[in-house]
């Protein structure tokens, strides 16, 4: 008997009906960038990760590079990751100007060990990057202790753990601005690359709003130096649909 490392037909089987109508929705429409689909979507998933702000962006690596970026994090600055973390994380670092500094894993979680993170710390550190692999939390509490006790912002790698909790409170959540990806074998996978930014931060949300759309919040007024990093209609709408079912399909993992 084959058993494929990885079969996303059978989630995409249940929601066919609903995926090809969401397609119908947006193609009817005739808006296909930021429109009411991609605001609508925000809003779920900012209530599923119990955040004032979710904004959606190109993919999971541009999530961090925009959370990063909002916080002012640049040449000079260095940012402690986890050494066995996927390379998005160090390029989001690296596409600051900023350094990775490499701390090393918890050898029973796998994750960020905090002891390490004290260890390298120095007075050019602007921040700490956990990420939260294979849908397991980081001692989140520890983290932010550290963080709080030196000064430092934390931005959470949350691509691999929607709806994940430590101590009662979801990842995504924990951080200053966190970056999460919806490629489509992540948890919650778009049909094509998505990502989302969340935060608590009215400020850091409008920066990166800005920071995504050319710099802009209003349309042709470009107030600071932009990118086209948008998470499109089509996509947040296949989105919106599977986000109704993540807590059933998390279930059926743990299974």
């Amino acid at each position: 008997m084959k058993i494929p490392f990885l079969n996303l037909s059978p989630m995409h089987l249940e929601i066919k009906t609903q995926m090809q109508d969401a397609f119908a929705s947006v193609y009817d429409s005739n808006w296909f960038i930021m429109g009411g689909q991609l605001s609508s979507f925000e809003k779920a998933y900012a209530g599923f990760n119990q955040t004032k702000y979710a904004i959606g962006v190109s993919n999971g690596l541009d999530a961090l590079f925009l959370a990063l970026k909002a916080l002012g994090i640049g040449t000079g600055d260095e940012v402690i990751v986890p050494s066995n973390t996927y390379i998005a994380s160090l390029l989001a670092i690296s596409y600051t100007g900023a350094t990775p500094i490499l701390a090393e894993p918890d050898s029973e979680t796998c994750n960020i060990d905090p002891a390490q993170i004290s260890a390298i710390i120095t007075s050019r550190t602007k921040a700490i990057l956990p990420v939260h692999l294979y849908g397991q939390a980081c001692k989140m509490d520890t983290i932010m202790e550290i963080a709080g006790k030196h000064g430092l912002y934390v931005i959470e790698d949350n691509a691999q753990a929607h709806g994940a909790s430590f101590k009662g409170k979801l990842t995504g959540s924990w951080g200053n601005v966190n970056g999460t990806s919806f490629y489509p074998g992540k948890n919650l996978g778009a049909l094509g690359d998505g990502g989302a930014v969340t935060t608590d931060s009215d400020d850091l949300a409008q920066k990166v709003n800005m920071l995504r759309n050319y710099g802009s919040l209003e349309k042709y007024k470009h107030d600071i130096i932009g990118h086209n990093m948008r998470l499109d209609e089509m996509q947040a709408a296949f989105l919106e649909v599977k986000l109704k079912y993540i807590q059933n399909w998390t279930r059926q993992g743990r299974r």
